[in-house]
């Protein structure tokens, strides 16, 4: 099976190639968020690479066509089942992951 990590990446307005089968898939594909409050550190856990991968290609969205000026992401479960939003499958454990920016993107974004 070809893998679904390729440098050559190409992130479509409706975003329906995040995530990919795979992650949305299987729930093996996850992150964990962890802050350390002593000394400031926060921990991306990644339970695998497609998961990383398939997270950087929803900040990229959101940097190409995000309107907000932020972007959220938190465990979220159906029906008995973690699911993979905007990209990402959050561990049930996991503590929410909050993203801020400027939104300077022009109108016709």
């Amino acid at each position: 099976m070809k893998s679904p990590m390729t440098p050559d990446i190409y992130i479509t307005k409706s975003a329906d190639e995040i995530p990919s089968e795979e992650v949305a898939a299987n729930e093996a594909h996850q992150l964990t968020v962890e802050g350390d409050a002593d000394n400031k550190d926060v921990y991306l856990n990644f339970s695998s690479r497609l998961a990383m991968y398939d997270f950087a290609r929803s900040l990229l969205h959101e940097a190409l066509y995000g309107r907000s000026g932020q972007k959220e992401f938190l465990p979220f479960e159906y029906q008995g089942k973690r699911e993979a939003i905007d990209g990402v499958r959050m561990a049930s454990d996991s503590g929410r992951l909050f993203i801020f920016y400027q939104n300077d993107a022009p109108p016709n974004n």
